[in-house]
């Protein structure tokens, strides 16, 4: 499975490793396969669209004095990137451009349509995107950045996970009772 199961702590970077599950689902995104976390190196033409995912920072609000639980923000960078050839009237800027507000679209349906990222979180509370492009070679290369704040609960768990061997056996005896009359039961917890 590529992200955390439900029951364990969720955390900025396996929100990036479900990000990655989404956007990387088949015929979510016309980038295909071709997602990358992280997103630290130059694309070349010829392999456009592509999508490149990195944790852009993390904010934590304590939830109280004397307890370790916090509302965690982590800021998610999705940048999509696509190209087109230069074209007269500058049609081929026209093109980039449309094909980076189509990618974005997709982008944002994989992610709010995720089941499996709003079982782990609190809310998107917001998406801010913006679009790049340069225009100064034989082709048009654009971009849209968006900004995921990912907004998620942490608890001690989060922290300081206890480790713990499960239990097989459970057995209770009544204390309660004269001593000549035992009282107690062994029960099996894996049958």
């Amino acid at each position: 499975m590529p992200w955390a199961a439900p029951q364990d702590p969720v955390t900025s970077d396996s929100l990036l490793s479900l990000f990655l599950a989404c956007l990387t689902a088949d015929g979510a995104t016309a980038a295909g396969s071709r997602v990358y976390k992280p997103g630290d190196w130059p694309a070349q033409s010829g392999q456009l669209p592509v999508i490149k995912l990195r944790i852009l920072r993390e904010n934590r609000q304590s939830a109280g004095r004397g307890t370790v639980m916090y509302t965690t923000t982590a800021t998610i960078r999705v940048m999509g990137e696509v190209e087109s050839y230069a074209e007269p009237d500058n049609a081929g800027a026209a093109a980039a451009e449309g094909a980076c507000w189509a990618l974005k679209r997709q982008i944002e349906v994989a992610i709010v349509n995720s089941y499996a990222l709003f079982m782990r979180i609190q809310q998107i509370a917001s998406i801010d995107s913006q679009l790049a492009y340069n225009s100064e070679g034989r082709t048009h290369v654009a971009a849209i950045i968006m900004d995921f704040a990912v907004e998620f609960f942490e608890d001690s768990d989060s922290f300081a996970a206890i480790a713990a061997d499960d239990a097989a056996d459970v057995l209770l005896s009544a204390t309660n009772y004269a001593p000549d009359v035992p009282v107690s039961a062994d029960i099996s917890l894996n049958p």
